[in-house]
């Protein structure tokens, strides 16, 4: 069964939700080649910036600088450095979605919810390691005194996508509301994937398992379907 049959469970379906949160996160989006490789490289610079420094100690002069364009060019398309990071955020949420979306569209996900989930969680630990600046770019992370629009939340954008996903692909059985369901376990995930980061080595595949099984059971309540001898909890994988 289709989304569409489900949006009585809260689920709005978007063409291309990154796209108009970028528009509202910059100042104007390029239309041309240079623009674009501008606004790339203001983005890859402040990536490895956050690799190196805290996001109260990156300035605008420090991207420029480390991106190799005029000021003026930065001010064109980002009113200020929180807007870089807004951008940089969604780039990077958009880039582990294609992945994920990959998988559902060249038939490599997994045949149940269950092992599918195991295999998106893989992908962002994944990209944790390999892709610069992933890992440090939260909105939760940024500390100055704005507070975010909720229009071009990550976590928004993130849940929106996967329950589509999801829901398109196992279908939604239980009568818990989606869209919420999902959007509290991307963020419960997103806090336990950030403490794996800090704990030993040793300890991070307990953190990994504890956060799959929570997935597991919150998830459960949106594709499990009813009358399933499954348990709905968590194994350790």
């Amino acid at each position: 069964m289709g989304l569409s049959a489900h949006m009585d469970k809260d689920v709005d379906v978007h063409e291309d939700p990154a796209k108009g949160r970028l528009a509202r996160v910059m100042r104007r989006q390029p239309v041309q080649q240079r623009g674009a490789a501008t606004v790339s490289a203001i983005l890859d610079a402040c990536a490895s910036l956050l690799n190196e420094y805290d996001y109260d100690d990156i300035t605008t002069a420090r991207i420029v600088d480390v991106a190799g364009v005029p000021i003026g060019s930065f001010y064109q398309y980002f009113p200020d450095k929180r807007s870089v990071v807004h951008a940089l955020a969604l780039r990077g949420m958009e880039n582990y979605l294609r992945e994920v979306e990959e998988l559902f569209v060249s038939d490599l996900i997994a045949d149940t919810w269950r092992e599918a989930m195991k295999q998106i969680v893989a992908v962002y630990m994944r990209m944790l390691t390999d892709v610069p600046g992933f890992g440090r770019v939260r909105f939760s992370d940024m500390l100055d005194s704005h507070r975010l629009d909720s229009s071009v939340d990550q976590y928004e954008l993130m849940a929106e996508r996967l329950a589509e996903m999801f829901v398109n692909r196992f279908g939604a059985h239980g009568d818990a509301p989606v869209m919420l369901t999902f959007r509290i376990a991307v963020q419960t995930a997103d806090a336990l994937f950030k403490l794996a980061e800090r704990v030993d080595e040793d300890e991070r595949a307990y953190v990994v398992g504890t956060a799959n099984e929570l997935l597991t059971g919150m998830l459960g309540s949106v594709l499990e379907p009813q009358g399933s001898s499954e348990p709905v909890g968590l194994q350790q994988p």
